[in-house]
């Protein structure tokens, strides 16, 4: 499943970089930036998504370990 789910992300995502060449070539400069405008929404949803998994990841590593079991192996 995730396999195509990434597949199906990358072919939109490779259609949104056409689409943004077609209207700078077609003079349809506000669909341009527009269309650059979502790329640049979902890359940093994404980013904000793996920072907070990656602070849940480490707020549980952090809370199974306790500080005396560090010190005393």
């Amino acid at each position: 499943m995730k396999k195509i789910l990434s597949r199906i992300a990358m072919m939109l995502l490779l259609f949104i970089f056409v689409a943004i060449v077609v209207c700078f070539y077609l003079n349809q400069f506000m669909y341009a930036y527009g269309l650059i405008l979502v790329l640049f929404i979902v890359f940093a949803g994404i980013g904000q998504l793996s920072k907070l998994k990656n602070d849940e990841y480490m707020y549980h590593k952090l809370s199974r370990t306790d500080e005396y079991e560090d010190y005393t192996r």
